[in-house]
């Protein structure tokens, strides 16, 4: 593991704790504002469709300028946008800082693949593991300060620690990240009329609209709604959702880790995306209607180790394979972005089926998502 590669682990441990804090204080932060169930929906969803256009256009510009640059801004407009959160309770004013946190962190995911993939696309399933397995991991240690967080400084102030995280990621990779020539590609501009077409090779086609599928269904069971779904279900506290939460992400981080020990060179990665995202969906589903709590958790929980932990790797393995080296960037920001517009969709779902019954979106979640996966069957 070259310095570059410790560069990019050490980035998505601060990416992780930050996000893990981010995502589980959010949603309590909206609801003590008195925003409603539909409003949070909207919140979230709409942010996505800001994110949308952005990483299309970071994607083909990194194409044109180089990985660094979009790297390093998309770690300075998070940064910039939680550092704000906490000063408004305007669903316009969320709405604007929601979406450019999810255009940062979509951007930086984007372009993070990319560059592992051209140090070396040997080792890349490998390294992606790694890289994303600790984020992952210091993501659910994330939900668990949250709960702390919360307590001992209040909803401002750990926004502020959110956003330090950050600055720090943005500081480290600006100034000791070395992007190497051969990240340059140099491309001519893409026309406005071609940069938004879906003109995909066959197996990107599959897997952008199969994911697109996949993302509706996430989006109900993995917005604001994941955490309210413990405690308003089951009347939990906070801190006991927050614990939740952190093993939500621990138990995906850690087997991704080690997942090239799992995931051998000449397996079939194909089959392991489509069966592990088939029981992910299964777990969803069944969640929502055991009615004990710690079986319950044990079943969401699973919906990580047996699911997202294994075809994770996979797929972002797939469509660094399937994109084309010379615009590889726009490749997998595009496949990205389209795949991504599901979480629209779905945070609005969760926003009314709520108010009937918080564990419909689960049920609904989880039907969505095993669809997806029979949508991978072409490929």
């Amino acid at each position: 593991m070259n310095r570059n590669v410790k560069i990019l682990l050490f980035i998505s441990i601060l990416l992780g704790l930050s996000l893990g804090i981010y995502e589980f204080v959010l949603p309590f932060y909206l609801k003590d504002r008195g925003i409603s169930f539909a409003n949070m929906g909207i919140i979230f969803s709409l942010s996505y469709i800001a994110m949308f256009f952005i990483r299309i256009h970071a994607g083909q510009l990194a194409d044109i300028h180089g990985r660094k640059i979009f790297y390093s801004l998309a770690l300075l407009g998070s940064c910039i946008a939680n550092f704000f959160t906490p000063f408004t309770a305007k669903i316009f004013s969320l709405t604007i800082l929601k979406s450019l946190r999810e255009a940062g962190a979509m951007v930086q995911e984007s372009i993070h693949s990319v560059v592992l993939f051209e140090f070396s696309k040997k080792k890349f399933l490998d390294f992606i593991g790694k890289t994303t397995g600790a984020q992952w991991v210091f993501q659910g240690l994330g939900a668990f300060v949250a709960g702390i967080l919360l307590i001992w400084i209040g909803y401002r102030n750990t926004f502020f620690f959110t956003a330090g995280l950050l600055f720090l990621a943005f500081f480290v990779f600006s100034f000791f990240f070395k992007e190497p020539e051969n990240q340059r590609a140099k491309q001519s501009p893409i026309p406005i009329n071609k940069l938004y077409a879906f003109d995909f090779s066959r197996p990107l086609m599959i897997i952008a609209l199969a994911n697109f599928v996949f993302m509706i269904g996430m989006g109900c069971s993995h917005s604001f709604i994941m955490p309210l779904f413990f405690t308003d279900k089951f009347q939990v506290t906070r801190q006991t959702a927050s614990i939740i939460m952190a093993l939500h992400r621990l138990v995906l981080g850690a087997p991704m880790i080690f997942a090239a020990w799992f995931i051998k060179e000449g397996m079939n990665l194909k089959r392991i995306y489509m069966w592990f995202v088939f029981i992910e969906g299964l777990a969803l589903s069944a969640c929502a209607i055991i009615p004990n709590f710690l079986i319950t958790t044990i079943v969401w929980l699973a919906h990580d180790y047996v699911g997202a932990a294994f075809w994770m790797p996979a797929q972002k393995t797939l469509i660094q394979q399937y994109s084309r080296p010379e615009s590889r960037a726009y490749d997998v920001s595009k496949v990205a972005a389209f795949s991504t517009l599901g979480w629209i969709v779905g945070p609005i779902i969760a926003g009314f089926l709520s108010p009937l019954s918080i564990s419909a979106p689960f049920f609904v979640s989880g039907i969505i998502i095993m669809l997806s996966a029979l949508m991978l069957i072409p490929l």
